[in-house]
Order: structure tokens, then C-alpha cells, then sequence
């Protein structure tokens, strides 16, 4: 009994819908589209799911149903580094074959879309750093003196290298992704370590959100008051950052965040609100 078991694992594991052409067809999609049609409120949403069409069309081409719904969670909001985000797809599609081989309660949507937008948030911290801090700078830093001397060729190796590791590596990320979740997907969902996976994932995705807010939203106050007898100025702002740090920044997020959860994702009407409460906050010398 044990043997037969084993044997209907290994041949449940070894059984594919995607063959090497179409994760190419879905990678090249990618890198060629991630930055063409970002927009403010879904960022790349569009690219990949532009990505994944082909593949879902494929592997839900008998479930119209679940083809419709694929879709739509591939084309909500996504942002993180073209490179090395690539292993998400890989990881997104690996999971979304084995939900269409016959693993639907184990591998739900809400498990999918999770796991997609917890990794997002690290992988963009890690990717934009060293590509931006090594891959980028350690070329120029070799080459722009030796194009300042005169060396036409050496003003064109950066960009070269930079796109070479581009393709090579989010390539590599992509194929990764999707072989790692091929292989080992159902042992994960059996072990319960995926739930770990996502909560961690949710966890460093959130603290990076929250170093984000307090790195990028801008918001003090000016207001000022004289106490005690030589009528010493006390601002209100050292009070507040007295009793924490960036609280009207924490503030702003917070309420814009519980704006979107009782009005729905209306991003531009919250950019309306934004305006005018910031120029009349301004007007009366609040802020």
C-alpha cells in the first residue's frame, strides 16, 4: 500500500501542462513588456499578467471559469524589480499548473495571490540594491574613465553588461522559480510549509511597506505656542516626535489605508482628497 502511494506521488509530481517553450514565450513577454504599460494604481499589473495569458489560456483552456479568475488576480496590482521578481512567475505558475492538475483545495487563489504579493516587496529591496548599487555602478566606475580618454567602445560596455545580466539572470530567476515549485509543491503543501512561507513573506512584505511610508511621506507641522514665564517658542512638532517618530507621516498612511479599505481602490479621488486637504492645511499655516 505504501509502494502504490509513493508511485501515484511520484507520477503526480512528475505530471506538467507547461513544457520549456511556453515558460520562454511567458519570460520573454515579461522582460520585453514590465515597464511599457505601468500605470499609478496597479504599477506592472498589466505586464504580467500580459506574461501570464498564454499560460493560463493553456492550462485553463476546459475551465472558462477559472481562466476568468486566473485572470483577474494576475492583473491586480504588482510591483517589484524586473529581474529578480522574474522568480515570482515561475513560482505563480508552478503553483497555478498544479491547481489545474487537481489540486484546487489545497492550492487556493488566496494562497496564489499571497504568496505573489509577499515576495514582490523583498525582492524588490534586494534586486534594486544590487543592481542598482553593483551591476549598475562597479561598470561605470571601470569603463566611463576609459571612455573619458577617448575609448568609443568602453562609453558602451555598462549598458552591455547591465543588459547581459538583466536577461541572464531574471532567465535563470524565471526557470528557478517554476522548477523549484514543480518539484517540491505538493511536498510543501503536505509539510504546512508553505503557510510559513507566506506568513514570513507577508511579515518582511509589510515591514518594507512600513519603511517605505516612513522613508517617502513627508508631513510636519509648523504650529508653535509660547509657555512658562520667560515664554520660551515650543513647537508641536518636537512634541509629537517626542512621543513618536514620523507619527503624522504613520498618521497620513494609515488613514489613507482605512480610506481604501471602506471606499475600495480609489486612488484618484484620494489623490483629490490629498491635494486639497494638504493646500488647506497650508493655507492656515498648519502644515
Amino acid at each position: 500500500m505504501s509502494e502504490q502511494t509513493t508511485t501515484i506521488q511520484v507520477r503526480e509530481e512528475k505530471e506538467t501542462l507547461i513544457t520549456k517553450h511556453d515558460l520562454v514565450k511567458a519570460w520573454w513577454r515579461w522582460t520585453t513588456a514590465v515597464e511599457v504599460p505601468v500605470s499609478f494604481d496597479r504599477m506592472q499589473a498589466l505586464a504580467f499578467g500580459y506574461s501570464m495569458n498564454p499560460v493560463m489560456r493553456k492550462i485553463y483552456k476546459d475551465k472558462p471559469e477559472e481562466l476568468k479568475e486566473a485572470m483577474q488576480r494576475h492583473t491586480s496590482m504588482f510591483n517589484t524589480n524586473c529581474d529578480w521578481g522574474s522568480i515570482i512567475h515561475g513560482i505563480t505558475i508552478s503553483l497555478e499548473e498544479q491547481r489545474a492538475l487537481g489540486h484546487e483545495g489545497e492550492i487556493t487563489p488566496s494562497m496564489i495571490q499571497s504568496l505573489k504579493l509577499g515576495l514582490m516587496g523583498p525582492l524588490a529591496g534586494i534586486g534594486d540594491s544590487v543592481d542598482q548599487g553593483i551591476v549598475a555602478t562597479i561598470p561605470l566606475a571601470i569603463f566611463v574613465p576609459m571612455a573619458q580618454e577617448g575609448s568609443i567602445i568602453a562609453a558602451f560596455i555598462p549598458g552591455l553588461i547591465y543588459i547581459a545580466w538583466s536577461y541572464l539572470w531574471s532567465w535563470t530567476l524565471f526557470k528557478k522559480g517554476y522548477t523549484l515549485g514543480k518539484n517540491s509543491v505538493l511536498e510543501i503543501l503536505h509539510s504546512g510549509a508553505i503557510k510559513k512561507v507566506i506568513d514570513i513573506a507577508s511579515i518582511v512584505g509589510l515591514f518594507m511597506i512600513g519603511c517605505l511610508s516612513a522613508s517617502y511621506v513627508k508631513v510636519s507641522t509648523i504650529l508653535e505656542f509660547t509657555s512658562g514665564a520667560d515664554g520660551a517658542v515650543t513647537t508641536v512638532q518636537s512634541i509629537l516626535d517626542g512621543i513618536l517618530p514620523n507619527m503624522l507621516p504613520f498618521a497620513v498612511v494609515m488613514g489613507m489605508y482605512l480610506y481604501i479599505t471602506k471606499r475600495g481602490p480609489k486612488f484618484i479621488r484620494l489623490m483629490v482628497y490629498t491635494m486639497v486637504i494638504a493646500i488647506v492645511l497650508t493655507f492656515f499655516h498648519i502644515i
